[in-house]
């Protein structure tokens, strides 16, 4: 619980009619906690975060609320500000099962079941465990590449922890968050959930793993971040999820091929090949996996079993995962050498930016975001021709450096310009992308600020 200096005032006010709609379901005199969480906007390391390899992230001044009620009844009911969003009811019990693919509700399962899955580690029972009602008010546009399942995510976990009188360290928190995330399917990293716990006003947040470390960095007050959204849906528990999921395989036996070929027989993520090795070093590394590894593997995982000279039925497992949430992959080849291309050169980006970004190099950092956004597109092909108009319309803008933002397949991008310039870059966007669009677009971009973190607080009764 803190003293709310998170908050804006207009979160403050949304949070305060929640809570009216929800003292009138559950009665005037019981105890409200709402809890707010940011999404967040990655600058640069993209798809770098699975493989325990750096990123530089903003948590933003966009939010989502929940606000939530105790009691004994053993169930958690979860209505949805948006009426789009049918409200859920599910028991609290040791292992939740979830609901059907794609259903909303299935976050804020992730996080009560990765809190269950916390604290029973440390001997806690489920009976112990209170349920609630909850009301959800997101104001992170969703499947945009801007991390609204984060969001929702941290929001319900703060919630039910407050419900339940939990606490947990910032750090710790964050890393049951990315892997309670794992309950809807994706293979994601940390990155998403860190940002949003650990933002601070003003700052962006160099962030590395194994173990959590973040660090703020200081953002020049000259420097603008322009996000447009494609309109594209990018929906990671969706459609995208078996692209996202493929190159999580992708990089992982890039890391195995490496490890095998240099010695470190245990390395599964390609950061265990970074530490291993003690430093980044993409271009030896690179080189190395080109020689043990063709351009392209079969997706049966003959060829890749061969090289590790181990069991192909073992990799497979050890790769795809068992049971409900196993990846299937489809018959195409695995483009082993050229995602982790990506990743390892996106990881050498990341550190050059944080220094550009502390001395005030904003060119300098745009142009690290142009080479990553070219890199996302040839190496680990996650952008789309949306995403490539809209990077361009905003270079055409006067954008230091602009790139797809997320996990890509659609979403959203991010622009680096001048506070003069942020007009000019969205007035270009607008005419070089959105006039073309027949929709409503004046929400679909705006100059996003670096907002702090996710925070719970008690309210009082009106």
């Amino acid at each position: 619980m803190t003293n709310g200096n998170a908050w804006d005032a207009d979160e403050l006010v949304r949070a305060a009619r929640l809570a009216r709609d929800l003292r009138a379901q559950v009665g005037a005199d019981a105890r409200i906690f709402a809890a707010r969480a940011p999404g967040r906007v990655n600058l640069i390391g993209e798809h770098t975060d699975y493989s325990s390899l750096p990123v530089l992230p903003v948590a933003i001044d966009r939010a989502t609320i929940i606000v939530a009620a105790a009691n004994m009844s053993g169930e958690l009911f979860v209505r949805n500000a948006d009426p789009a969003w049918p409200a859920r009811t599910f028991r609290i019990e040791r292992h939740i099962p979830p609901f059907e693919t794609g259903d909303w509700a299935n976050y804020v399962k992730a996080a009560v079941q990765g809190l269950i899955d916390h604290f029973a580690a440390r001997g806690a029972s489920v009976s112990q465990f209170r349920g609630g009602a909850a009301i959800v008010d997101g104001r992170v546009p969703v499947a945009a590449g801007l991390s609204s399942s984060a969001a929702l995510t941290i929001a319900a976990a703060l919630s039910f922890m407050a419900l339940n009188s939990l606490t947990l360290p910032p750090l710790e928190a964050a890393q049951m968050a990315a892997r309670s995330e794992w309950y809807v399917g994706t293979r994601a990293g940390g990155m998403d959930q860190a940002a949003s716990l650990l933002g601070r006003r003003d700052h962006a947040l160099f962030i590395e793993f194994d173990p959590l470390r973040v660090r703020p960095v200081k953002m020049p007050p000259e420097a603008a971040i322009v996000v447009a959204d494609s309109l594209e849906v990018a929906d990671k528990s969706g459609r995208v999820r078996s692209e996202y999921n493929r190159r999580v395989v992708e990089c992982s036996l890039a890391a195995r091929i490496l490890g095998h070929a240099l010695g470190f027989d245990n390395a599964r993520i390609l950061g265990d090949i970074v530490r291993s090795a003690g430093r980044i070093d993409a271009a030896s590394l690179e080189r190395t996996l080109a020689e043990n590894s063709p351009a392209e593997l079969a997706t049966d995982l003959n060829d890749a079993a061969r090289i590790l000279g181990g069991d192909r039925e073992t990799l497979a497992r050890d790769l795809l995962g068992e049971g409900p949430h196993r990846i299937i992959l489809d018959a195409r080849p695995l483009k082993v050498p050229a995602r982790a291309r990506h990743v390892l050169g996106e990881s050498e980006r990341v550190l050059r930016a944080v220094d550009a970004l502390e001395a005030g190099r904003l060119d300098e950092l745009g142009l690290l975001m142009n080479a990553s956004h070219a890199s996302l597109a040839t190496d680990f092909e996650c952008s789309t021709a949306r995403l490539d108009a809209l990077v361009e319309a905003a270079r055409r803008g006067g954008a230091l450096g602009a790139r797809l933002t997320g996990a890509g397949f659609g979403g959203s991008i991010v622009a680096l310009c001048r506070a003069d310039d942020a007009a000019r870059v969205i007035a270009q966007i607008d005419r070089d992308y959105y006039a073309k669009l027949d929709r409503q677009t004046q929400h679909a971009r705006a100059v996003l600020h670096a907002g702090p973190g996710a925070d719970v607080i008690e309210l009082a009764a009106a």
